[in-house]
């Protein structure tokens, strides 16, 4: 089984090595008819350049993490972990938490470089960097502040789950899958209220037109939106995005302040009624709803990998060790991941579609248009993917293909 799970590892890279690589010479080639006019030679040079060195820096770091794991299953250091915090601590749970946070630790100093070099070299050539060197540090401290607390919290519970429940697993499963859902639900209904806050300031919208216009699309679409909030970005980048977030009462819209500031009026608006066609075909919900669906195949993952005492001795641990198992849960579940991606991704895209249909109806065809030809240049978009890596990576349809079905519309 060792070999095996080694020669996964090693494939799963060399898959995503090749993906990359297709979609980057894929690239090169002359651009669709509905995306001419985006780029002029200069900026579609910069974005080869900005492309071609962003992915240098993943191959180059996903090839590092990748080799380090290797060494670290193949060589049995997992086993020595158990040891350590073992001896750390008699209290199963408590080791288990000691044992993934040395894991956590190790993967979250390993990609710091990077993260570093992306942000500060790469960002930073290209003109999209605002970071401050305090920003990042907070930020990567805040994140794993964050995992510590709410991941902590959850992994102990789902561990003192097992504990009670290893003789009837079936039953951890099914609590595991209902803990996961309840968190997945707290997260969507928090996410803007909670954990965007802890990155970023939001402050409403300034009355004004913009606002007015705002508030009577959705109410002309029966919908209410309970705030419409600004996102600082510029302190971290300048582009551009927009996001809807939130069920029931919770719905908010956040724009980022990149938006406001190089988006034309009508453009912005075109924005916010794709954001607020999501919620009008129940994007959000039925996106809850799928996620749900995944965790309860994954808890069904977890459940089986902890039915087998030999996975764990063949990594030199002692038998079943639940941190390691969610290590190894996180490497046997990224080829089912890969498999739930086409028809997940195909969702969305298709989501995509239909809010931009939205926008183009509610504020103009020309205007949505108009709206995604300028959030292509000032985020530099790649105009020419690669149709297979679309299929496995791309959640949103390209930006060409999201013209051409407006163009449809307009005609």
């Amino acid at each position: 089984m060792k070999p095996i799970i080694l020669v996964l590892i090693a494939l799963m890279y060399g898959l995503d090595l090749a993906l990359t690589l297709l979609n980057y010479r894929y690239s090169k080639r002359p651009l669709p008819p509905s995306a001419q006019g985006i780029y002029d030679h200069e900026t579609y040079n910069r974005w080869l350049n900005y492309s071609l060195e962003t992915m240098r820096l993943g191959i180059l770091s996903s090839g590092v993490i990748t080799a380090i794991l290797l060494g670290l299953m193949g060589f049995n250091v997992f086993g020595w972990v158990e040891r350590l915090t073992a001896s750390w601590f008699s209290h199963p749970i408590l080791q288990t938490l000691a044992f993934l946070g040395i894991f956590v630790l190790l993967t979250t100093f390993l990609s710091l470089p990077f993260d570093y070099y992306r942000t500060f070299v790469i960002e930073e050539k290209f003109g999209f960097n605002k970071t401050t060197l305090r920003t990042f540090v907070l930020d990567h401290l805040k994140s794993l502040a964050l995992a510590t607390i709410l991941g902590g919290a959850i992994v102990a519970l789902l561990n003192w789950l097992y504990l009670n429940f290893q003789a009837r697993l079936w039953l951890f499963i099914l609590a595991a899958w209902l803990i996961l859902s309840i968190v997945l639900v707290i997260v969507f209904v928090l996410s803007t209220k909670v954990f965007v806050k802890i990155f970023n300031k939001l402050t409403p919208l300034p009355e004004g037109p913009l606002k007015e216009k705002i508030a009577a699309l959705a109410e002309s679409v029966g919908f209410q939106v309970r705030a419409i909030s600004v996102m600082d970005a510029s302190k971290r980048s300048t582009k551009l995005n927009a996001f809807f977030s939130g069920l029931g009462r919770t719905r908010e819209v956040v724009l980022f302040d990149t938006l406001l500031e190089r988006l034309p009026e009508e453009e912005v608006l075109s924005v916010v009624a794709h954001e607020l066609g999501h919620a009008v075909h129940k994007d959000t919900l039925r996106l809850l709803v799928t996620r749900i669906l995944v965790l309860g195949l994954y808890a069904a993952v977890i459940g089986a990998i902890l039915q087998s005492p030999a996975l764990g001795e063949a990594f030199g641990l002692s038998g079943v060790h639940f941190g390691f198992s969610l290590v190894l849960f996180s490497i046997l579940v990224e080829p089912l991941e890969i498999l739930l991606s086409l028809p997940l991704n195909a969702l969305s895209r298709r989501a995509e579609y239909a809010a931009d249909a939205f926008a183009a109806r509610k504020v103009g065809a020309e205007a949505t248009g108009r709206a995604l030809r300028i959030l292509a240049q000032e985020n530099l978009a790649n105009l020419n993917p690669h149709p297979l890596y679309v299929l496995f990576h791309y959640s949103h349809p390209p930006i060409p293909a999201r013209l051409e079905a407006i163009a449809q519309i307009r005609e």
